[in-house]
């Protein structure tokens, strides 16, 4: 039995939304993986450079509340960390 045009845009469409969930699926690993990364580099204590440089970007970045308010216990947990005083960079 033959496909009718309906079926065949219907086939096409399904075809494209599994397409975008499996995108969706591998940018969101990539981002927990390079997340996860950053994060056990910058929880060893001679990474105090790079643990300043990630604190002061958040602080910059993150700015919806939603996102801050689930980032803050990270914040404080990383300011605690010991390690040589770093100077927080200026911006310009």
């Amino acid at each position: 039995m033959s496909r009718t045009l309906e079926q065949k845009i219907a086939e096409a469409e399904a075809r494209l939304q599994r397409l975008k969930a499996k995108s969706r699926s591998l940018d969101t690993a990539q981002k927990v993986i390079v997340g996860a990364a950053m994060l056990a580099r910058v929880r060893r204590p001679e990474e105090a450079q790079l643990r300043a440089f990630l604190l002061q970007f958040l602080r910059k970045e993150v700015t919806r509340q939603a996102d801050v308010n689930r980032i803050q216990p990270l914040i404080n947990e990383l300011e605690k960390l010991p390690g040589p005083p770093v100077k927080p960079q200026k911006n310009g």
